[in-house]
Protein backbone atom coordinates (compact mmCIF):
# COMPACT_ATOMS: atom_id res chain seq x y z
CA UNK A 1 0.00 0.00 0.00
CA UNK A 2 1.51 3.43 -1.03
CA UNK A 3 1.55 6.77 1.38
CA UNK A 4 -1.26 8.05 -0.84
CA UNK A 5 -3.95 5.16 0.05
CA UNK A 6 -2.68 5.40 3.48
CA UNK A 7 -3.56 9.10 3.81
CA UNK A 8 -6.83 8.70 1.93
CA UNK A 9 -7.47 5.93 4.54
CA UNK A 10 -6.82 7.93 7.60
CA UNK A 11 -8.38 10.98 5.66
CA UNK A 12 -11.76 9.53 6.36
CA UNK A 13 -11.59 8.28 9.55
CA UNK A 14 -14.18 9.68 11.74
CA UNK A 15 -13.96 9.73 15.70
CA UNK A 16 -17.15 10.06 17.19
CA UNK A 17 -18.68 12.72 19.87
CA UNK A 18 -19.16 12.47 23.40
CA UNK A 19 -22.69 12.31 22.69
CA UNK A 20 -22.71 9.53 20.08
CA UNK A 21 -20.28 7.62 22.56
CA UNK A 22 -23.40 7.60 25.20
CA UNK A 23 -26.24 6.55 22.52
CA UNK A 24 -23.71 3.71 21.25
CA UNK A 25 -22.85 2.29 24.46
CA UNK A 26 -26.05 1.34 25.86
CA UNK A 27 -27.28 0.69 22.38
CA UNK A 28 -30.15 -2.48 22.14
CA UNK A 29 -31.06 -4.36 19.71
CA UNK A 30 -34.37 -6.59 20.25
CA UNK A 31 -35.02 -9.94 19.11
CA UNK A 32 -37.74 -11.05 17.27
CA UNK A 33 -40.25 -13.43 19.54
CA UNK A 34 -40.24 -17.11 18.86
CA UNK A 35 -43.77 -18.15 17.77
CA UNK A 36 -44.81 -21.76 17.76
CA UNK A 37 -42.79 -24.84 16.64
CA UNK A 38 -43.16 -26.08 12.88
CA UNK A 39 -44.94 -28.54 11.95
CA UNK A 40 -45.00 -28.51 7.79
CA UNK A 41 -42.19 -29.87 5.86
CA UNK A 42 -38.66 -28.03 5.39
CA UNK A 43 -37.92 -26.16 2.23
CA UNK A 44 -40.86 -24.34 1.81
CA UNK A 45 -41.30 -20.53 1.11
CA UNK A 46 -41.78 -19.65 4.53
CA UNK A 47 -39.13 -21.53 6.08
CA UNK A 48 -37.02 -19.53 3.39
CA UNK A 49 -38.24 -16.59 4.27
CA UNK A 50 -38.25 -17.14 8.18
CA UNK A 51 -34.63 -18.18 7.89
CA UNK A 52 -33.64 -14.94 6.12
CA UNK A 53 -35.65 -12.84 8.74
CA UNK A 54 -33.22 -14.47 11.57
CA UNK A 55 -30.25 -13.95 9.31
CA UNK A 56 -30.80 -10.77 9.10
CA UNK A 57 -31.30 -9.94 12.76
CA UNK A 58 -28.25 -11.94 14.02
CA UNK A 59 -26.04 -10.16 11.43
CA UNK A 60 -27.52 -6.53 12.89
CA UNK A 61 -26.59 -7.86 16.34
CA UNK A 62 -23.21 -8.67 15.10
CA UNK A 63 -22.72 -5.47 13.11
CA UNK A 64 -24.11 -3.13 15.74
CA UNK A 65 -21.48 -0.80 17.31
CA UNK A 66 -19.98 -2.01 20.77
CA UNK A 67 -18.55 1.00 22.88
CA UNK A 68 -16.81 -0.40 26.43
CA UNK A 69 -14.11 1.13 28.39
CA UNK A 70 -11.08 -1.50 28.10
CA UNK A 71 -9.67 -0.39 31.56
CA UNK A 72 -13.00 -1.55 32.87
CA UNK A 73 -12.02 -5.56 31.92
CA UNK A 74 -9.93 -7.54 33.65
CA UNK A 75 -7.42 -9.21 32.18
CA UNK A 76 -6.60 -13.41 32.70
CA UNK A 77 -5.11 -16.05 31.30
CA UNK A 78 -6.43 -19.80 30.48
CA UNK A 79 -4.36 -22.87 31.10
CA UNK A 80 -5.24 -25.80 28.98
CA UNK A 81 -3.66 -28.13 31.51
CA UNK A 82 -5.58 -26.79 34.96
CA UNK A 83 -8.65 -26.11 32.77
CA UNK A 84 -8.71 -22.69 34.49
CA UNK A 85 -8.05 -19.35 34.15
CA UNK A 86 -5.21 -17.03 35.93
CA UNK A 87 -6.66 -13.89 36.47
CA UNK A 88 -3.50 -11.22 35.75
CA UNK A 89 -5.05 -7.83 37.00
CA UNK A 90 -8.64 -7.12 38.48
CA UNK A 91 -10.92 -4.96 37.76
CA UNK A 92 -13.99 -4.44 39.70
CA UNK A 93 -15.87 -6.93 42.51
CA UNK A 94 -14.68 -10.60 42.07
CA UNK A 95 -16.08 -11.74 45.26
CA UNK A 96 -18.22 -14.67 43.75
CA UNK A 97 -16.30 -15.54 41.32
CA UNK A 98 -12.68 -17.82 40.81
CA UNK A 99 -10.59 -19.43 44.06
CA UNK A 100 -7.57 -19.16 45.29
CA UNK A 101 -4.90 -21.35 44.82
CA UNK A 102 -0.99 -20.82 46.08
CA UNK A 103 -1.67 -16.96 46.55
CA UNK A 104 -3.22 -16.76 42.55
CA UNK A 105 -6.86 -16.50 41.71
CA UNK A 106 -8.38 -18.78 39.26
CA UNK A 107 -11.88 -18.63 37.43
CA UNK A 108 -13.41 -21.90 36.10
CA UNK A 109 -14.54 -21.93 32.45
CA UNK A 110 -17.95 -20.89 33.47
CA UNK A 111 -17.16 -18.26 34.67
CA UNK A 112 -14.50 -16.82 32.57
CA UNK A 113 -16.90 -17.67 29.66
CA UNK A 114 -19.60 -15.78 31.90
CA UNK A 115 -17.18 -12.54 32.46
CA UNK A 116 -16.51 -12.38 28.50
CA UNK A 117 -19.82 -12.29 27.91
CA UNK A 118 -20.63 -9.88 29.81
CA UNK A 119 -17.07 -7.50 28.64
CA UNK A 120 -15.89 -7.57 32.08
CA UNK A 121 -12.79 -10.09 31.32
CA UNK A 122 -10.28 -9.77 28.54
CA UNK A 123 -8.94 -13.60 28.08
CA UNK A 124 -5.79 -14.17 26.87
CA UNK A 125 -4.58 -17.94 25.07
CA UNK A 126 -0.79 -18.13 23.80
CA UNK A 127 -0.16 -14.14 23.65
CA UNK A 128 -3.17 -13.82 21.67
CA UNK A 129 -6.47 -12.39 22.51
CA UNK A 130 -9.78 -14.45 22.84
CA UNK A 131 -12.59 -13.42 20.79
CA UNK A 132 -16.41 -14.83 22.53
CA UNK A 133 -16.55 -17.37 19.61
CA UNK A 134 -12.89 -18.91 20.14
CA UNK A 135 -14.15 -19.01 23.50
CA UNK A 136 -17.02 -21.27 23.62
CA UNK A 137 -14.54 -23.39 21.03
CA UNK A 138 -11.43 -23.44 23.82
CA UNK A 139 -13.36 -23.32 27.50
CA UNK A 140 -16.20 -25.57 26.40
CA UNK A 141 -14.55 -27.84 23.56
CA UNK A 142 -15.53 -28.88 20.02
CA UNK A 143 -17.23 -32.52 20.90
CA UNK A 144 -20.43 -32.67 22.74
CA UNK A 145 -19.95 -32.73 26.85
CA UNK A 146 -21.55 -31.70 29.96
CA UNK A 147 -19.77 -28.85 30.06
CA UNK A 148 -22.58 -26.36 27.78
CA UNK A 149 -25.38 -27.42 29.84
CA UNK A 150 -23.65 -26.55 32.91
CA UNK A 151 -22.50 -23.07 32.08
CA UNK A 152 -26.00 -22.65 30.01
CA UNK A 153 -27.64 -23.28 33.76
CA UNK A 154 -24.68 -21.02 34.82
CA UNK A 155 -25.63 -18.27 32.91
CA UNK A 156 -29.22 -18.29 33.36
CA UNK A 157 -28.92 -18.64 37.13
CA UNK A 158 -26.60 -15.43 37.38
CA UNK A 159 -28.62 -13.40 35.46
CA UNK A 160 -31.69 -14.13 37.38
CA UNK A 161 -29.82 -12.49 40.37
CA UNK A 162 -28.79 -15.64 42.27
CA UNK A 163 -24.91 -16.62 43.67
CA UNK A 164 -23.56 -19.98 42.07
CA UNK A 165 -20.57 -21.13 43.28
CA UNK A 166 -18.86 -24.70 42.45
CA UNK A 167 -20.39 -26.91 45.06
CA UNK A 168 -17.98 -27.66 47.76
CA UNK A 169 -17.87 -31.65 48.39
CA UNK A 170 -17.28 -32.68 51.91
CA UNK A 171 -14.16 -34.52 52.03
CA UNK A 172 -12.63 -33.76 55.23
CA UNK A 173 -10.93 -36.30 57.14
CA UNK A 174 -12.52 -38.22 59.70
CA UNK A 175 -10.34 -36.42 62.56
CA UNK A 176 -11.89 -33.12 61.82
CA UNK A 177 -15.45 -34.59 61.09
CA UNK A 178 -15.82 -36.08 64.39
CA UNK A 179 -15.38 -33.38 66.46
CA UNK A 180 -18.95 -31.76 65.08
CA UNK A 181 -20.25 -35.47 65.20
CA UNK A 182 -22.82 -35.54 67.78
CA UNK A 183 -24.94 -38.48 69.31
CA UNK A 184 -28.17 -37.74 66.88
CA UNK A 185 -26.08 -37.95 63.98
CA UNK A 186 -24.83 -41.75 65.87
CA UNK A 187 -28.90 -42.40 66.53
CA UNK A 188 -30.02 -41.49 62.79
CA UNK A 189 -27.28 -43.35 61.37
CA UNK A 190 -28.18 -46.94 63.07
CA UNK A 191 -31.34 -45.95 62.05
CA UNK A 192 -30.89 -45.72 58.50
CA UNK A 193 -28.16 -48.92 58.76
CA UNK A 194 -31.21 -51.00 60.80
CA UNK A 195 -34.32 -49.48 58.74
CA UNK A 196 -32.33 -48.45 55.32
CA UNK A 197 -29.98 -51.19 55.31
CA UNK A 198 -27.50 -48.57 54.67
CA UNK A 199 -23.80 -48.58 55.90
CA UNK A 200 -22.84 -45.91 58.82
CA UNK A 201 -20.39 -43.54 57.17
CA UNK A 202 -16.98 -43.96 58.46
CA UNK A 203 -16.48 -40.00 59.66
CA UNK A 204 -19.39 -41.22 62.13
CA UNK A 205 -17.76 -44.52 63.50
CA UNK A 206 -14.27 -42.84 63.93
CA UNK A 207 -16.28 -40.93 66.65
CA UNK A 208 -15.83 -41.56 70.42
CA UNK A 209 -19.69 -41.36 70.63
CA UNK A 210 -20.97 -44.09 68.34
CA UNK A 211 -20.00 -46.64 70.21
CA UNK A 212 -21.48 -45.72 73.49
CA UNK A 213 -24.64 -44.35 71.68
CA UNK A 214 -24.51 -48.06 69.85
CA UNK A 215 -24.26 -49.73 73.08
CA UNK A 216 -27.01 -47.63 74.50
CA UNK A 217 -28.92 -48.45 71.55
CA UNK A 218 -28.79 -52.47 71.98
CA UNK A 219 -29.83 -51.93 75.97
CA UNK A 220 -33.09 -50.32 74.37
CA UNK A 221 -33.27 -52.79 71.69
CA UNK A 222 -33.48 -55.61 74.21
CA UNK A 223 -35.66 -53.90 77.19
CA UNK A 224 -38.14 -53.30 74.53
CA UNK A 225 -38.38 -57.07 73.05
CA UNK A 226 -38.84 -58.38 76.37
CA UNK A 227 -41.11 -55.63 77.62
CA UNK A 228 -38.99 -54.50 80.56
CA UNK A 229 -38.79 -51.41 81.66
CA UNK A 230 -36.47 -49.12 83.74
CA UNK A 231 -37.98 -46.37 84.45
CA UNK A 232 -40.00 -48.00 87.68
CA UNK A 233 -38.03 -50.18 89.44
CA UNK A 234 -40.09 -51.05 92.11
CA UNK A 235 -43.84 -50.80 91.72
CA UNK A 236 -44.61 -51.32 95.22
CA UNK A 237 -42.97 -48.32 96.36
CA UNK A 238 -45.41 -46.48 94.51
CA UNK A 239 -47.99 -44.48 97.34
CA UNK A 240 -51.33 -43.67 95.20
CA UNK A 241 -53.64 -41.94 97.59
CA UNK A 242 -57.07 -41.37 96.25
CA UNK A 243 -59.85 -38.44 97.90
CA UNK A 244 -62.14 -39.44 99.86
CA UNK A 245 -64.53 -36.67 100.79
CA UNK A 246 -67.62 -36.75 99.74
CA UNK A 247 -68.30 -34.59 96.62
CA UNK A 248 -70.79 -31.68 96.51
CA UNK A 249 -74.36 -32.35 94.90
CA UNK A 250 -74.73 -30.14 91.59
CA UNK A 251 -77.09 -27.43 91.53
CA UNK A 252 -79.21 -28.51 89.00
CA UNK A 253 -80.03 -32.33 87.38
CA UNK A 254 -77.99 -33.63 85.11
CA UNK A 255 -80.45 -34.19 82.47
CA UNK A 256 -81.15 -30.18 82.40
CA UNK A 257 -77.22 -29.68 81.69
CA UNK A 258 -77.13 -31.91 79.34
CA UNK A 259 -80.19 -30.58 77.45
CA UNK A 260 -78.13 -26.84 77.98
CA UNK A 261 -75.49 -28.15 76.66
CA UNK A 262 -77.61 -29.88 73.27
CA UNK A 263 -78.83 -26.08 73.10
CA UNK A 264 -75.42 -24.59 72.76
CA UNK A 265 -73.90 -24.52 69.37
CA UNK A 266 -70.71 -27.17 69.31
CA UNK A 267 -67.85 -25.70 67.55
CA UNK A 268 -63.94 -27.33 67.76
CA UNK A 269 -61.07 -25.91 68.19
CA UNK A 270 -60.09 -26.73 64.83
CA UNK A 271 -63.18 -25.63 63.52
CA UNK A 272 -62.29 -22.17 65.12
CA UNK A 273 -58.72 -22.30 63.42
CA UNK A 274 -60.14 -22.70 60.24
CA UNK A 275 -61.95 -19.39 60.55
CA UNK A 276 -58.96 -17.34 61.13
CA UNK A 277 -57.93 -14.84 58.24
CA UNK A 278 -55.00 -16.16 58.14
CA UNK A 279 -56.14 -19.42 57.68
CA UNK A 280 -58.32 -18.44 54.52
CA UNK A 281 -54.93 -17.10 52.84
CA UNK A 282 -52.84 -19.50 54.01
CA UNK A 283 -55.49 -22.27 51.72
CA UNK A 284 -56.28 -20.18 48.85
CA UNK A 285 -51.75 -19.98 48.39
CA UNK A 286 -51.76 -24.01 49.00
CA UNK A 287 -54.24 -24.52 46.22
CA UNK A 288 -52.22 -22.93 44.21
CA UNK A 289 -49.23 -24.82 44.54
CA UNK A 290 -48.65 -28.23 42.42
CA UNK A 291 -47.19 -30.55 44.76
CA UNK A 292 -46.78 -34.27 43.78
CA UNK A 293 -45.97 -36.91 46.00
CA UNK A 294 -43.19 -39.43 45.06
CA UNK A 295 -44.05 -42.89 45.87
CA UNK A 296 -41.69 -45.28 47.59
CA UNK A 297 -40.52 -48.40 45.99
CA UNK A 298 -42.37 -51.36 47.50
CA UNK A 299 -41.47 -53.90 45.21
CA UNK A 300 -38.76 -55.93 46.33
CA UNK A 301 -37.80 -55.90 41.97
CA UNK A 302 -37.51 -51.85 42.10
CA UNK A 303 -35.62 -52.10 45.36
CA UNK A 304 -32.75 -54.51 44.32
CA UNK A 305 -32.52 -52.13 41.05
CA UNK A 306 -28.80 -50.31 41.33
CA UNK A 307 -29.43 -46.51 42.02
CA UNK A 308 -28.70 -43.97 39.57
CA UNK A 309 -25.87 -41.59 41.32
CA UNK A 310 -26.43 -37.84 40.23
CA UNK A 311 -23.92 -35.48 41.68
CA UNK A 312 -23.99 -31.72 43.26
CA UNK A 313 -22.92 -29.66 40.51
CA UNK A 314 -23.61 -25.87 42.25
CA UNK A 315 -24.86 -23.93 45.31
CA UNK A 316 -27.30 -20.65 44.89
CA UNK A 317 -26.63 -17.92 47.22
CA UNK A 318 -29.63 -15.20 47.57
CA UNK A 319 -28.06 -11.62 47.18
CA UNK A 320 -29.36 -10.47 50.54
CA UNK A 321 -27.84 -12.73 52.60
CA UNK A 322 -24.39 -11.82 52.83
CA UNK A 323 -22.29 -14.10 51.19
CA UNK A 324 -18.93 -13.85 51.69
CA UNK A 325 -16.02 -16.47 49.75
CA UNK A 326 -14.10 -16.66 52.81
CA UNK A 327 -17.00 -17.77 55.42
CA UNK A 328 -20.04 -18.85 53.30
CA UNK A 329 -23.04 -19.92 54.62
CA UNK A 330 -25.76 -22.59 53.82
CA UNK A 331 -26.60 -22.35 49.99
CA UNK A 332 -30.10 -21.60 49.33
CA UNK A 333 -30.61 -24.32 46.95
CA UNK A 334 -28.06 -27.06 45.87
CA UNK A 335 -28.17 -27.49 42.28
CA UNK A 336 -28.56 -31.31 40.52
CA UNK A 337 -28.18 -31.07 36.60
CA UNK A 338 -29.80 -33.84 34.66
CA UNK A 339 -28.08 -35.16 31.36
CA UNK A 340 -29.73 -35.08 28.18
CA UNK A 341 -32.91 -37.10 28.18
CA UNK A 342 -32.22 -38.61 31.50
CA UNK A 343 -35.25 -39.78 33.66
CA UNK A 344 -36.02 -37.73 36.30
CA UNK A 345 -34.64 -39.31 39.54
CA UNK A 346 -36.78 -41.30 41.97
CA UNK A 347 -37.43 -40.82 45.73
CA UNK A 348 -34.57 -43.17 46.65
CA UNK A 349 -32.05 -41.31 44.28
CA UNK A 350 -33.18 -37.81 45.63
CA UNK A 351 -32.61 -39.20 49.20
CA UNK A 352 -29.36 -40.63 48.24
CA UNK A 353 -28.22 -37.49 46.10
CA UNK A 354 -29.78 -35.40 49.28
CA UNK A 355 -27.68 -36.63 51.85
CA UNK A 356 -24.44 -36.03 49.98
CA UNK A 357 -24.52 -32.39 51.94
CA UNK A 358 -22.97 -33.91 55.12
CA UNK A 359 -23.10 -29.97 56.54
CA UNK A 360 -26.47 -28.69 55.35
CA UNK A 361 -29.60 -30.44 53.88
CA UNK A 362 -30.84 -27.91 52.06
CA UNK A 363 -33.24 -28.42 49.47
CA UNK A 364 -32.64 -29.98 45.60
CA UNK A 365 -33.27 -27.51 42.41
CA UNK A 366 -33.36 -30.26 39.67
CA UNK A 367 -32.66 -28.96 36.23
CA UNK A 368 -32.91 -30.29 32.93
CA UNK A 369 -32.05 -29.39 29.77
CA UNK A 370 -33.12 -30.64 26.63
CA UNK A 371 -31.75 -30.84 22.82
CA UNK A 372 -33.27 -27.54 22.36
CA UNK A 373 -31.52 -26.07 25.03
CA UNK A 374 -34.33 -25.25 27.41
CA UNK A 375 -34.04 -25.43 31.63
CA UNK A 376 -37.16 -26.82 33.13
CA UNK A 377 -36.07 -26.83 37.15
CA UNK A 378 -37.78 -28.44 39.94
CA UNK A 379 -37.49 -27.77 43.53
CA UNK A 380 -37.49 -30.76 46.19
CA UNK A 381 -38.12 -29.89 49.81
CA UNK A 382 -36.81 -33.47 51.82
CA UNK A 383 -37.83 -33.94 55.83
Amino acid sequence: MDGANLIGITSKRQFLSATDLIVERHAEVETPAIGLKRTSIEGTPAEEEELKNAYANLRRQLSARRIERQAGRAVAHWHEDQQAAEVLRKDGKFESFGYSKQGKLYLEYYEALFLLELNRLQLEYCEMIVSVEQAYVLLLGEAASEKFNNYLVYSTLSRAGYIVVKHQANTTTSTSTAAVVTSEHCIWALLDEALGHKPVPAHIKASSLYKATKERWSEVKQQIMSHQTTTLEDDNSLDFKFETRKRKAQSQPQEQSKRICRDKPTKSLVNHLKAEPSFKKFQEIFEKLDIIQLQLTDDDSEMNKELRHFKISFDLHLHNEGFRRSAPKSPTFSVVILPTDEPFPTHDELLQCWRQQLSHAVPLLVISVSESKQIQAFLYYIS
